[in-house]
């Protein structure tokens, strides 16, 4: 019977080059599935996140909307309370 060495050893001497690099390819491929899962749980949460903050802003806003120009003059400016 052969010796389980000299077989795994023959075996080493015929494999192709590219099973050198096998072993750093599957743990790149490891790596880079665990980067990719825990980025999408980053933009799951941040899309939970966002989607609460928009239904709970829509369900209960906090005052009633005031349109008032963002860099114009207010309504209540001097200016605008002579020229009316």
């Amino acid at each position: 019977m052969a010796d389980i060495d000299d077989l795994l050893g023959a075996l080493a001497a015929k494999a192709p080059p590219a099973f050198s690099t096998l072993e750093s390819d599957v743990f790149q491929g490891l790596a880079r599935q665990r980067e990719q899962a825990t980025a999408r749980r980053g933009m799951v949460l941040a899309l939970g996140v966002a989607a609460m903050v928009g239904i709970v802003g829509a369900i209960a806003p906090a005052a009633p909307a005031q349109a008032e120009p963002l860099f114009g003059v207010p309504q209540s400016a001097p200016s605008h309370l002579l020229a009316d």
